[in-house]
């Protein structure tokens, strides 16, 4: 008959350690890499590590770092935080805003020089347009300005009025304040100790005046001479334009005369143009 496994001998009682079998091949351990809810239990740690864990991985996760921003370089997680944009003024770059404002400033400096510049070419046109004016009235053939000419602005009215300015009296602001009777139409004898460009006949008479103020305080020794005095003068209008003083040869329209001068010493003018005397009176 045959045994039966409970017939086998019973192993007897010992204190000796088991003895374990090793494998035939090594133990390898292994997991699902498609799921790794299978490898790792997930975890919540969001009180004591202060960030939270993504749903079905087990994969705690700090706070301020999620899967929707990826890195190459720190596994898969950067920071969320939105790129700090650029600085803007005027909703423009500052780059921008620096080359508008620099156009603004330099189109303004060139509209105000282009005004600036207009506004002087205006008035000199102007200027030269009265001038043009006063000298054009009338003229000769030969383009000079005539004894009738009308230069009432700067002739006291001789050109306009000459019997009823003639004989009136002019007394200058300085220099002693000495008095003219003016002669209109009429020349002065004897050769210029002095000319001058003046913008007008009281011009001339107060330029009289200065020539004998200065001349015996800064020519002492020459104060008792003929020339040390201006007695008279002579104006021509005119040649206040240099134009028609140059093509006369005239160094100015301005000429003072020294003395003795009186009326019956005046001439009539034979220049072309008109001419006005006046003479200093003694006595004054």
């Amino acid at each position: 008959m045959a045994p039966r496994y409970d017939e086998a001998p019973e192993v007897r009682e010992h204190t000796y350690p088991e003895v374990h079998q090793p494998p035939t091949a090594p133990e390898v351990a292994s997991y699902n890499q498609s799921s790794p809810s299978s490898a790792y239990k997930p975890i919540d740690d969001s009180t004591t590590q202060g960030g939270f864990s993504t749903p079905g991985t087990g994969v705690v996760v700090p706070h301020g770092y999620g899967p929707d921003h990826q890195s190459p370089t720190y596994g898969g997680w950067t920071n969320p935080e939105p790129p700090k944009a650029s600085k803007r003024i005027l909703g423009c770059s500052i780059l921008v805003f620096i080359l508008s404002l620099t156009i603004a400033i330099l189109s303004a400096a060139v509209i105000g020089l282009a005004a600036g510049v207009g506004v002087e070419a205006s008035r000199a046109n102007t200027a030269e347009a009265r001038l043009a004016t006063l000298n054009a009235a009338d003229t000769s053939s030969s383009g000079t300005p005539s004894s009738t000419s009308n230069f009432s602005s700067i002739d006291r009215g001789c050109g306009t009025n000459s019997s009823g300015v003639t004989g009136t009296n002019y007394t200058t602001y300085f220099f002693n304040n000495v008095t003219y009777t003016i002669y209109c139409n009429s020349d002065t004898p004897y050769d210029p100790i002095q000319s001058f460009w003046v913008g007008n006949f009281d011009d001339c008479m107060d330029a009289c005046a200065s020539y004998s103020y200065f001349m015996p305080r800064d020519f002492s020794i020459n104060s008792t001479l003929l020339n040390a005095t201006c007695a008279g003068l002579s104006f021509i209008p005119a040649w206040t334009n240099r134009t028609f003083a140059d093509a006369g040869g005239a160094p100015g329209n301005c000429y003072l005369k020294p003395g003795p001068q009186n009326t019956t010493g005046l001439f009539t003018p034979t220049i072309g143009s008109a001419v006005h005397a006046a003479i200093l009176q003694i006595n004054s």
